[in-house]
């Protein structure tokens, strides 16, 4: 067992299907790697990170990536009608902002909060970015809702989000989701589940002479 466990970081936005679809598969190829690696963080970086409205062309292309990602096992259930709504989000960095201001409330609010905007948002078809929503949904999660919008209000909160988008630019990556194995590997877009375990093996078996930094294409 190496002495020290090989970060994970998975860049993803709760409102992409793909990201929902990659982060189970990264999950599930983890079992098969026991030992090697810590537990997968999952890191921001939005959709659309400046707010603009959603044309037409923009309806059509995400309601194709939406309805492509929902024939993947993963992503059962999942549909397109966020993009087809007459209240689509103008940007996504409110929900990966309430997902940060949940984070200060632990591990297992953050992922009940992340569960909810997903399934409001990619199921549901609600606009999760609006903040009467975000506030149901900390309800509907178990957070202590005046604690969550005292920090979904706090300029350093989208802030942080906004430094974690630019850092991963910094490191190459120009969508997500994309998985970075300890600031080295970068696996850019959706894998299959062996794809992500074989990575992964090569990985923990080859880590110890690597240097330099790998994009698996």
């Amino acid at each position: 067992m190496p002495a020290e466990l090989v970060s994970l970081v998975l860049y993803e936005d709760p409102l992409s299907p793909w990201c929902l679809v990659a982060e189970r598969r990264v999950r599930a190829a983890l079992e098969d790697v026991p030992g090697a690696f810590a537990p997968l963080r999952l890191e921001p970086f939005p959709l659309r990170a400046e707010p603009r409205a959603v044309t037409s062309s923009d309806r059509r292309a995400f309601s194709r990536t939406a309805k492509r990602a929902a024939r993947e096992p993963e992503a059962a259930g999942t549909t397109a009608e966020l993009w087809l709504s007459d209240d689509p989000p103008l940007s996504t960095l409110p929900a990966l902002a309430a997902i940060e201001a949940a984070r200060l409330q632990g591990p297992s609010r953050e992922a009940a909060f992340r569960g909810a905007v997903r399934e409001a948002g990619l199921v549901r078809g609600i606009n999760v970015t609006r903040r009467d929503v975000l506030y149901e949904l900390a309800d509907a999660a178990g957070l202590d809702v005046a604690r969550f919008a005292s920090a979904l209000s706090a300029p350093a909160t989208e802030r942080r989000v906004l430094e974690s988008y630019d850092d991963a630019l910094g490191k190459g990556i120009e969508a997500a989701p994309a998985l970075v194995i300890a600031d080295e590997w970068l696996i850019a877009g959706p894998r299959t589940a062996d794809e992500y375990r074989s990575v992964l093996r090569r990985y923990a078996s080859a880590r110890l002479g690597l240097q330099g930094a790998r994009v698996v294409h």
